[in-house]
């Protein structure tokens, strides 16, 4: 009987839900558990949260100080600000969650990078059958810190590939007079060869 009323309580109360990508950053979000939690219930509200520390406190079943003191927390943390909204001619304040997937995207973004980066990276050491030393490490970085697309050095790890040279310097050459020519994307060194080819 009493499976019954838990169950039937469980299936009545909307589900927290934690979005994947959370999930899969949570290490990177810095949160301490019960910051966590609250603010997985910000950002499951449908509408703006009013800043009700009682009403909040009541949802999770914790006490008033412990919301304000998570709240605050929260706020230094940059994971969420207060804001002030007037409606009907009552100003309110209220929680905002714009830091929180501000911080979420930056993260995903950085991840991104870093797996794109480490991409080329492997895909050297497959073409040049052998583990990259730290200087050519140093030049692909140099590369990527002087904004050469990603796709414009594996075209000329490819190109270099072709002409049967597996070397950093031959492929930096190739690089220097693409990005001297004005070429910025493989579309570019493309168009390039095409107007060759006619």
């Amino acid at each position: 009987m009493r499976n019954d009323i838990l169950n039937d309580v469980i299936k009545v109360n909307s589900n927290l839900i934690i979005p994947s990508v959370v999930v899969k950053n949570f290490s990177k979000l810095n949160l301490e558990a019960q910051e966590f939690l609250l603010m997985m219930y910000f950002i499951n509200q449908k509408d703006n949260v009013t800043l009700d520390v009682p009403r909040i406190a009541s949802d999770l079943n914790m006490e008033s100080s412990l919301i304000f003191e998570l709240i605050n927390k929260l706020n230094e943390k940059n994971f969420i600000s207060i804001e002030m909204q007037k409606t009907n001619g009552v100003i309110e304040e209220y929680i905002s969650t714009d830091l929180f997937y501000n911080k979420l995207t930056s993260i995903a973004l950085d991840k991104k990078k870093e797996d794109n980066d480490n991409d080329i990276y492997s895909l050297f050491e497959k073409e040049f059958g052998r583990q990259l030393s730290p200087t050519e490490c140093e030049n692909i970085d140099r590369w990527i810190e002087n904004d050469i697309d990603l796709e414009l050095i594996k075209e000329a790890l490819k190109e270099s590939i072709l002409n049967g040279v597996r070397n950093m310097r031959y492929i930096d050459k190739i690089l220097y007079s693409w990005t001297s020519s004005g070429y910025k994307t493989v579309e570019d060194i493309k168009r390039k060869k095409r107007r060759r080819n006619y």
